[in-house]
């Protein structure tokens, strides 16, 4: 058996060894043993099983309602600033002027709530459980590695 066949029937038949016909369980026990790539392929086979039957992790309680509320705080111009990532218009008049220490503070606030909205947004979809393992933990799933 060669590494790319052993890959095949990785895809194919999944990284559980005894769940293979015999011949072809053989020579893969054989190449494995000889052969650096062929174990790097089963690990890497190992560690999808091991992540798609892992517990779902779970987001932690009232994440969201804090990340709504977060976003809710921002003035509604600031954040409409934030999400096109253009600058601020200029004040009309000089008494509406920030001194430094609060044009800082701002921009400050304003660098840290759009980084933490999108990673969020990207992390809830990870967050929650496979789709797949809902219904029958033990359904063989095929994923090309």
């Amino acid at each position: 058996m060669d590494v790319a066949t052993f890959e095949d029937l990785i895809d194919r038949l999944g990284e559980d060894l005894s769940r293979w016909p015999d011949d072809q369980r053989l020579a893969a026990v054989q190449l494995l043993a000889s052969s650096a790539e062929a174990r790097s392929l089963y690990e890497q086979a190992s560690a999808v099983r091991r992540a798609l039957t892992a517990p779902p992790v779970r987001a932690p309680k009232g994440l969201v309602d804090r990340i709504v509320t977060a976003a809710a705080k921002l003035p509604q111009q600031e954040l409409a600033q934030e999400l096109s990532q253009e600058p601020a218009s200029e004040p009309t008049a000089p008494e509406e002027e920030p001194n430094d220490a609060q044009a800082q503070g701002d921009s400050a606030q304003q660098g840290k709530v759009l980084p933490a909205l999108l990673l969020a947004l990207c992390l809830l979809p990870a967050l929650a459980p496979p789709a797949l393992m809902l219904g029958e933990p033990d359904l063989p799933i095929r994923l090309s590695l």
